[in-house]
């Protein structure tokens, strides 16, 4: 036996459902960094992008469907409104903070953030629908285009990815997601770890195990005010055990720096950075830090060559380890390993 429960946030219907041009930043953003002129397509649609930097100016809902897709298409980017639409934080939208600030669960944050989303646009509705084991999260256009939106969906699926996530924090397992957007070749394949299917073009969706609505919220805390701060899935007074209990599986990663850390928690960069600096501590003093205690163990436990070692915590040339572990420790790996060999030694009678 199925239940099938559908329920959307409230919105007001004017006669125009319109989008804030502000959320074009992003895109913007994205096409300034790779050198691409855009002012001939922001002429003829006849807007201002200047315009983008007042929240007040608003834009035809169809009209801005069309304005994204002309954009994305200068970039030469396939996947472009998802790549765009990373660069946008959800996070700073009242009605995401709001939501996580005053929610238990996955379940209850997306029903709060549902009313009070869909009180701020007319432009879309939002829709949690579940049927037996799955659950599915849906932003519905409510007006359709003529253009095909592939990266509108795109770019509606790296935030409502980037909500789940944050949601989910740890807990997060992209191999049980499947997003659901008019073309799957707007999103890189293996996003994230999920899935892709198709639909229609009235809206992008992702689709997740029921159970996840009743899991913890990864972060909580209805007396802050900074939506940042709620993004994060890490305990504010457990961030270093937690961050180091999330990075131990990576350390032999060649690039494991503080933008894939935090990509790791699913948390923000900017969070994790200025809750690690309360603690008097930074990620990069973190992994430096469990490189030298596992590189440490392994020389002292084990016969393991030093390039192996090397390469376990992460570095892939041996010399280059090697001063790194002569700056941790005073010493380089052969003689720390000398060392430890005979003060064991010493200590059994040998």
């Amino acid at each position: 036996m199925f239940l099938n429960m559908t329920m959307a946030g409230k919105r007001k219907k004017p006669s125009l459902p319109v989008i804030r041009l502000a959320l074009l930043a992003p895109i913007v953003e994205e096409l300034t960094a790779i050198a691409v002129d855009f002012t001939a397509v922001f002429e003829s649609f006849s807007v201002d992008p200047a315009d983008i930097d007042n929240p007040d100016v608003w834009i035809a809902a169809p009209k801005m469907y069309a304005l994204v897709e002309s954009l994305a298409a200068l970039s030469g980017d396939p996947c472009f409104g998802v790549h765009a639409g990373e660069k946008l934080n959800p996070w700073d939208w009242p009605p995401t903070a709001r939501a996580a600030g005053s929610s238990r669960t996955v379940g209850e944050f997306l029903l709060r953030f549902m009313e009070d989303a869909g009180a701020e646009t007319n432009s879309c509705t939002f829709i949690l629908e579940t049927a037996g084991q799955r659950s599915t999260f849906q932003e519905r256009r409510v007006t359709d285009g003529k253009v095909q939106p592939a990266h509108n969906d795109g770019y509606t699926i790296a935030y409502l990815l980037d909500i789940l996530r944050g949601a989910m924090g740890l807990s997060w397992d992209g191999s049980q997601v499947v997003a659901r957007v008019c073309d799957p070749e707007s999103v890189p394949n293996g996003y994230l770890g999920i899935r892709t299917a198709k639909t229609d073009t009235m809206g992008a969706s992702i689709t997740f195990p029921s159970r996840w609505l009743l899991q913890q919220m990864a972060y909580q805390d209805s007396a802050s005010s900074d939506p940042d701060e709620l993004r994060t899935s890490l305990p504010a007074s457990n961030v270093v055990d937690a961050l180091r209990s999330a990075i131990t599986p990576h350390l032999h990663e060649f690039h494991l720096n503080a933008e894939r850390a935090a990509e790791i928690c699913g948390i923000n960069k900017r969070t994790l950075a200025r809750r690690l600096k309360r603690r008097g501590t930074s990620v990069s003093k973190e992994i430096n830090s469990m490189r030298r205690q596992r590189a440490s163990q392994l020389l002292a436990e084990t016969d393991k060559s030093v390039g192996g070692i090397a390469q376990d915590v992460g570095y892939a040339e041996p010399a280059v380890f090697s001063r790194a572990f002569r700056r941790w420790t005073g010493m380089t790996p052969s003689v720390y390993r000398s060392k430890q060999r005979a003060g064991k030694g010493r200590e059994t009678g040998k």
